[in-house]
């Protein structure tokens, strides 16, 4: 595999770089990864290519089978998520309480007025399905 940075040089355009105890980790994009072992830092176990997660998820449905998606829907929800909260603390320029459970901030309707926007038509949903 080819080294997505030559050591100890490493930058990611999308991703994170991950150091620890016995060497690091490089995530470039979203599905690929390296790791460097070691004070010679030997390649590791690594991804070169990853798949295509719009895809799996498009045939997982039309499968009507979760089993073959690549991960949980509900981690995308959850990560996605972090960086909207994460957003809407900012616009609001204080500290937040939210409740995971009801996926609602406590006792703050500003803010809970940040959690949706009113749906584009033709693409709007009705209240009752």
């Amino acid at each position: 595999m080819k080294a997505f940075c030559v050591p100890p040089r490493c930058s990611v355009a999308v991703g994170n770089i991950f150091y620890g105890s016995e060497g690091y980790l490089v995530v470039n994009g979203y599905d690929k990864y390296g790791s460097f072992l070691g004070r010679d830092k030997k390649p590791g176990p690594s991804r070169k290519e990853g798949g295509d997660h719009y895809l799996n998820f498009i045939q997982a449905v039309r499968a009507h089978d979760k089993s073959i998606l690549n991960a949980p829907v509900e981690t995308a929800h959850l990560s996605s998520a972090l960086a909207h909260l994460g957003n809407i603390a900012y616009r609001i320029g204080r500290t937040l309480k939210f409740d995971p459970i009801n996926e609602k901030f406590i006792n703050d309707d500003e803010a809970n007025t940040l959690l949706t926007r009113p749906p584009r038509k033709p693409f709007a949903v009705p209240e009752k399905v």
